[in-house]
């Protein structure tokens, strides 16, 4: 098996009593959320700064920065993205009234947590009701209607008196309709929102969409998971999942068969029955033997009505899918620069693959992504050309740090011509081990890397990479995006942009040289190579560490470290609360190692490491600050300073 490193109620009349205690306080969201007769936003608050109050009921089911709140006097959406909160958050918000796509929302708000693990009644609405006004908008409510027209990512329903609502289902939700039909009665729980005017219903989870709502309700299955999503040919596979029903479920069919990768010769379908254990979970397991390249794989649930339903919902018609055995990047990504579509040569296909990361979730500038690259060159050419790869886990669930060796499972696709390698689920990417030794970063020629013409760039597509000394033809794009042209040659035409991921210290000028190091990524149309950090272009002595101990976290964290200063050694208290991978370094003020405490995987426990000022060398260090770095699996990273005094 592989392991991953890694209630209350809050009804509408608590909401009025909260908001009404603090009304001074709080803006109420009623009179933020203003449109006008044609659904455009007219809100008196827009470009202010104002605080509201309410509970997160939607967090990231759209995308990694989407917040729904749902307060005293309404609903609200906010983005902010890498986000603090979690759903069923109580928060007070303070942001900026804006809109996106004519919906208003607060943007890049501040939280204060008041309490978790609320949760939020939807509002039973008419369909009338909604439609009629967008004062609704942001609200979280259930609406019943016969579904009159569907689609592959929405449908219509009606309420039968000349009103019809748009569903749309967006696809980072996982939701599936396979099962919806038309004519089917369903109620649909879903925040209220307008794209652009039109009013619509946008539901968050599989439980938020209900068939016969009112009689015997047909069973709903969420929550599919298994033990193992990158098995090898010999190892059986658990699937999970939760299966609920109003008057209860009879029983579950797993149903499983080996596949080619191209489903051209799949085998046939067979099905061992899946066990309840405990409450709704329900889990069955696929024998080892693995006979092809792929395994698929659906759900059957039955209620006490003898009413069936499965996952996804047009079983077998669809299906889910896991590769059997790894594959190299290398393999997944090669496009041969001939070819008329530069698509890495497993694009839609599943895949395991298995690397060293190169640019973690905290240096993207996108908690939902993080790069990845094979740790040796392929053998076949001698150079890391077609090593890397983007992975994009959409719900920014762990967090993955340069050096990580991770395996991950799901498959390949195509977004505006950069290769993104799509998880699963967040539990389909593991965590191995921490610490690994990067790959060494090759040069390579800036009109090479720069080149979609004859297709060059390509395999250094998701590849950490330096240019060598190169001279900067092209600052017009730094002022307003940070952007600017290095070229080897020195000449514009054989220059490449550089976007770096986050504000640099460096400012660039004309006919400065420099050396360049990053990942390279294809935005709108252009490659570009993307510098982590300012010691990527330029080296400084900037630390950005706060003092102070860092909280402990669910897997564990900090707890002191004594004395400190210190001479001639301090006493560094930790715990983890459960089997985890973990690593505690110590660091110069330049950033560079300087010590290895411990890097192992420990037991749940307590633990005291002493640092004596030494360097691994056994040399002793000189006085000054010094950096304590915990790591513990893919969710605690924290840092502390101390100071060595002689």
């Amino acid at each position: 098996m592989k392991k991953h490193l890694f209630g209350v109620a809050l009804l509408s009349m608590c909401l009025m009593c909260l908001g009404g205690v603090a009304s001074a306080q709080y803006t109420a969201i009623d009179s933020i959320q203003v449109y006008d007769a044609t659904g455009a936003p007219a809100s008196p608050y827009a470009g202010q700064v104002v605080t509201i109050h309410g509970v997160i009921y939607e967090r990231g089911q759209y995308s990694g920065g989407s917040h729904y709140l749902q307060g005293a006097t309404g609903g609200i959406s906010l983005y902010l993205n890498p986000s603090p909160v979690a759903l069923g958050d109580e928060v007070e918000a303070t942001g900026t009234v804006s809109s996106y796509a004519g919906e208003i929302q607060i943007s890049n708000p501040t939280f204060t947590v008041l309490s978790s693990g609320n949760t939020v009644t939807p509002t039973p609405m008419a369909m009338a009701d909604i439609l009629a006004d967008y004062e609704s908008v942001g609200t979280l409510v259930s609406c019943i209607g016969t579904v009159t027209v569907k689609n592959t990512s929405n449908f219509s329903m009606t309420d039968g008196v000349g009103d019809t609502i748009l569903v749309y289902i967006d696809s980072t939700t996982g939701i599936n309709i396979g099962a919806v039909d038309v004519g089917d009665l369903y109620e649909v729980t879903s925040p209220v929102v307008t794209y652009n005017g039109t009013i619509e219903l946008k539901p968050r989870f599989q439980t938020d969409l209900v068939e016969n709502p009112g009689g015997d309700t047909v069973p709903v299955i969420t929550n599919l998971n298994a033990d193992n999503w990158v098995p090898e040919v010999a190892d059986p596979v658990t699937v999970s999942a939760t299966i609920t029903d109003d008057n209860g479920v009879t029983g579950a069919l797993l149903y499983y068969r080996d596949s080619d990768l191209l489903g051209v010769s799949p085998g046939a379908w067979n099905s061992v029955a899946m066990s309840n254990t405990g409450g709704d979970i329900w889990a069955g397991t696929i024998p080892g033997g693995h006979g092809d390249a792929q395994v698929d794989f659906y759900i059957e649930a039955t209620d006490t009505g003898a009413q069936t339903t499965t996952f996804p919902g047009d079983a077998p018609l669809s299906f889910e899918s896991m590769a059997v055995g790894f594959t190299s990047i290398y393999e997944v990504q090669y496009a041969h620069p001939d070819s008329a579509s530069q698509a890495a040569a497993y694009n839609g296909l599943f895949a395991n693959i298995r690397g060293v990361v190169t640019a973690g979730t905290s240096d993207t500038g996108a908690s939902s992504k993080f790069f990845v690259q094979e740790p040796d060159v392929n053998p076949a050419t001698g150079t890391y050309a077609f090593g890397g790869i983007l992975v994009y886990e959409g719900s920014s669930t762990y967090s993955y740090f340069r050096g990580d060796l991770i395996e991950a499972g799901g498959h390949v696709s195509e977004y505006f011509g950069m290769t993104e390698f799509v998880p699963n689920n967040a539990d389909a990417v593991y965590l191995v081990a921490f610490g690994q030794d990067l790959p060494e970063a090759p040069y390579v020629a800036t009109h090479t890397l720069s080149d979609d013409v004859t297709n060059l760039g390509e395999a250094w597509e998701a590849v950490w990479v330096k240019t060598g000394p190169s001279a900067v033809t092209d600052t017009t794009g730094f002022a307003g995006y940070g952007e600017f042209d290095v070229s080897s040659t020195g000449a514009q035409a054989d220059s490449v942009k550089v976007d770096p991921t986050q504000a640099l210290t460096y400012v660039p000028n004309l006919g400065d040289v420099v050396k360049v190091e990053g990942y390279m990524e294809y935005v709108f149309g252009d490659f570009v190579i993307r510098p982590i950090a300012d010691q990527y272009l330029v080296l400084t002595g900037a630390s950005g560490v706060v003092d102070g101990l860092p909280s402990i976290q669910e897997a564990g964290g900090l707890q002191s470290i004594y004395p400190n200063p210190f001479n001639p050694m301090t006493k560094i208290k930790f715990v983890v609360n459960r089997d985890n991978l973990v690593q505690l370094n110590m660091y110069n003020i330049r950033g560079e190692k300087v010590r290895t405490l411990i890097q192992d995987r420990l037991p749940a426990n307590e633990y005291t490491l002493t640092w004596d000022g030494k360097d691994d060398a056994g040399q002793s260090l000189a006085s000054g600050t010094y950096f304590a770095r915990l790591r513990i699996g893919a969710e605690v990273v924290q840092v502390r300073k101390v100071v060595l005094v002689k």
